[in-house]
């Protein structure tokens, strides 16, 4: 299909200037240390995927002991070079595989794929690095050992620095659908249980989980095959406004429009409803705007002196959102100052309506006035209804940089407390829209050398050898849960988002920081890795005295021993072995009868498979050892 450069709806998030990955403190708040050592897990045989801004796949958390690349796939959609190759049946960009990422790693030509922002690399490292930058492995992502794959699906603008050249941004929301059928077709082909995160989003949208790209997330999720995308990066600020108002009334948005550049305004109406609106600028001359357009198959559009109207009917909104809605865009690049939207009900059956400013975030003065609403400001991919969203709370805030200076940032949040930037529901349609908290303040992650996160010597390691610096916000929290998740597919690999959604729920924490929960701010409460691996754990089917395939194994999963029993076969002399996950021999031995007993106690916790053989006949049983706590 032809694509081209999209009309940008949604600015992209989770990129702050201030940056944040994975560290000892963050393993010991989500006890995800407890979570190794009482299962052995690694990552190992499950994917973790990317769609984000590209990787480094040079750098040594995605090489393995071997010099071998861990990358299954990389997908830069922003890469031409492939898009009239045959081998590419997408239509845009360049696919590159693992030996293509191997014969560069051994001296080939380097591959035209990169992250020059930084975000992408940062990010795949907290979930899925192995942390060799360094010896102590300190800055090791969560699913250490996980398969790979990386779609570069768009990318951020920066200027020129340090003798680097600078960098357009991209975005096509229509390439995040290419991104997912390209994920889904790898993980197909790969045979392998999978979580895939989408690390971006920003406020603005229907919300409500039916736009186009939510209806595309939702129908990419199934048995053992995650979506992950964080609530956004919009929290702590007036960003959101909403209400109600009667045939006849007026209704009065003041913004404060705070800082030069483009202000995005975006309203959202029920399409039995017909509105009117006048805008005053700060000087005080009035502008009067199209009205609801005759149909909901229309679309208006006004360009006047320093902004741009749109009003769209509910079958023509930039979302493609199947809810019975219209929606009002007005980019203002005007003069700073207050800014007045006048609604007046023309024909009302409902009154209700919701807005929001893009960008308008903590750290900026662009606000409402009137009308604000506290929440609300989640990211419209992060509403899709099947999706698994995390927002971002403070581990800990504090890290000594490169040369050697004690940082904080205790302006964002102390430790326990949300990260002030985190987005908070509810979506549109009043769901929570947030599953649960997890940290994202402040990690450890993947730097690369001559990337825009680079220069930024504050933000770097002291002990990171110049290969880990900070990533944080819903950015950190979102693959960090993504990582965990990966975890409990290998534990079981045919968990859905909807057992993922359920078991959150149970396990989350709750103290003194969430309140009562579940809430818009913290979902369900503060993600409990131990308490999760435990309930999946827990969750498995006890077999006791229920043939399958003839081998029995109880209990499972086991602490100490392990009883079998072979039944639905005659039974003859058998070779007995307990493999571990690499397929490689712990115990062998020859049975001479039905029914025996193995004694775990002396094994690493993890998985294993326990396997008979008569002949050519072959059984094999998993079995999952735990540590008693």
């Amino acid at each position: 299909m032809k694509l081209r450069r999209f009309f940008p709806l949604l600015i992209l998030a989770f990129c702050c200037a201030e940056l944040s990955a994975i560290g000892d403190s963050t393993r010991m708040e989500t006890g995800l240390d407890q979570v190794y050592a009482q299962y052995n897990l690694t990552g190992q045989g499950t994917i973790f995927a990317m769609i984000d801004r590209g990787i480094d796949y040079t750098h040594p958390d995605f090489i393995d002991a071997n010099g071998d690349t861990r990358i299954a796939y990389i997908y830069d959609m922003l890469d031409p070079t492939g898009a009239n190759d045959p081998n590419n049946p997408y239509g845009v960009g360049t696919i590159y595989s693992r030996t293509q990422i191997d014969q560069a790693l051994d001296g080939g030509a380097t591959l035209p794929t990169n992250d020059r922002f930084g975000h992408g690399t940062s990010t795949t490292g907290i979930a899925a690095g192995n942390g060799s930058g360094i010896p102590s492995l300190k800055y090791r992502g969560v699913a250490y050992e996980a398969t790979i794959i990386v779609v570069k699906a768009f990318q951020d603008g920066f200027p020129a620095f340090n003798g680097n050249p600078g960098q357009t941004g991209f975005f096509n929301p229509d390439y995040l659908e290419i991104g997912l059928d390209f994920v889904s077709d790898k993980v197909a082909e790969l045979g392998l249980p999978s979580v895939t995160v989408m690390n971006l989003g920003s406020i603005g949208g229907s919300t409500d989980g039916t736009s186009k790209v939510c209806r595309a997330m939702d129908e990419f999720v199934g048995p053992g095959k995650l979506l992950v995308c964080g609530s956004g990066d919009d929290g702590g600020a007036d960003n959101r406004a909403s209400g109600t108002f009667a045939e006849g009334d007026t209704a009065t948005l003041e913004i404060n429009k705070g800082e030069a550049g483009n202000l995005r305004f975006e309203l959202w109406y029920p399409d039995v409803d017909r509105i009117s609106l006048i805008l005053e600028r700060p000087d005080g001359s009035m502008t009067s705007l199209l009205g609801s357009p005759i149909t909901n198959q229309v679309s208006d559009l006004q360009n006047l002196t320093g902004f741009t109207y749109y009003h769209q009917g509910s079958f023509v909104d930039f979302s493609g959102a199947t809810s019975p809605t219209r929606q009002v865009l007005i980019d203002i690049n005007g003069a700073v100052g207050l800014y007045k939207f006048h609604l007046i009900g023309s024909s009302i059956q409902n009154g209700s309506f919701s807005a929001s400013l893009n960008p308008a975030t903590y750290f900026n003065t662009n606000e409402f006035r009137t009308f604000v609403q506290q929440g609300g400001n989640i990211s419209d991919y992060a509403s899709a209804f099947k999706v698994i969203s995390p927002t971002s709370y403070v581990a800990d805030n504090s890290w000594v940089d490169l040369d050697g200076i004690a940082r904080n940032r205790d302006s964002e949040g102390l430790p326990g407390e949300i990260w002030l930037g985190s987005s908070a529901g509810p979506t549109l349609d009043g769901r929570i829209g947030i599953d649960i908290a997890a940290p994202g303040e402040v990690m450890m992650a993947a730097y690369s050398p001559n990337t825009w996160y680079s220069q930024f010597r504050f933000n770097m390691a002291q002990d990171g050898n110049g290969f880990y610096g900070l990533q944080n916000a819903v950015s950190a929290a979102n693959p960090h849960l993504a990582g965990i998740l990966c975890l409990l597919l290998e534990l079981n690999d045919s968990l859905t988002s909807e057992q993922v959604k359920n078991l959150l729920q149970l396990t989350a924490r709750q103290d003194a920081f969430t309140g009562p929960v579940p809430n818009n701010i913290w979902g369900h409460g503060k993600l409990d890795a131990l308490a999760l691996a435990d309930a999946v754990a827990n969750s498995l089917p006890i077999e006791r005295d229920i043939i399958l395939d003839g081998l029995h194994v109880f209990p499972n999963p086991a602490a100490e021993q392990i009883r079998y029993r072979i039944e639905g076969i005659l039974f003859g002399e058998s070779q007995m072995q307990l493999l571990d996950l690499q397929g490689q021999s712990v115990q062998k031995w020859t049975e001479r009868s039905p029914e025996g007993t193995i004694n775990l106690s002396e094994l690493p916790p993890g998985i294993y498979f326990l396997q008979w053989r008569q002949g050519n006949k072959i059984m094999r049983k998993k079995i999952i050892h735990y540590l008693v706590p």
